[in-house]
């Protein structure tokens, strides 16, 4: 006998536990899976929209050693809560990556973004520069 057969006959189908045919077997997971797009969904908006605009936005611009004593840094940083002071910790590395000069800036409140160049003062020739932390002072 086909399988055709078997799924048309009524008393096969109960026997041998044939389900009838329905129009609403997306029923099942339609529910479920309408939660998990809405829950979902707006996690996924509210963490792109959180993280994309972080409190304080720094980038290192340039750097260059004006000599062997002192390293120059240009950098930017913006900040969405201008009714603090914030500050800024440079520092500056020699060929072995070991820290030879750091400073700290500090910006008032009410300070919004600002582009700067700091003259890192430095114990030996220092390679290159970076910005280690901004944070509110």
């Amino acid at each position: 006998m086909s399988a055709e057969a078997r799924a048309s006959n009524p008393y096969l189908r109960a026997r041998y536990g044939i389900p009838e045919p329905s129009n609403n077997r997306y029923k099942k997971w339609f529910t479920p899976a309408l939660i998990v797009l809405v829950i979902g969904g707006s996690w996924l908006a509210w963490s792109a929209n959180h993280y994309s605009r972080p409190e304080i936005r720094s980038t290192l611009i340039s750097f260059h050693a004006v000599d062997s004593s002192h390293m120059s840094v240009r950098y930017s940083v913006s900040f969405r809560t201008t009714g603090r002071a914030h500050l800024c910790q440079l520092i500056a590395r020699d060929f072995s990556a070991n820290t030879v000069g750091e400073i700290t800036d500090h910006f008032p409140a009410g300070t919004s973004s600002k582009t700067l160049v700091s003259v890192i003062p430095t114990r030996v020739a220092a390679v290159n520069a970076a910005i280690i932390r901004c944070a509110l002072g």
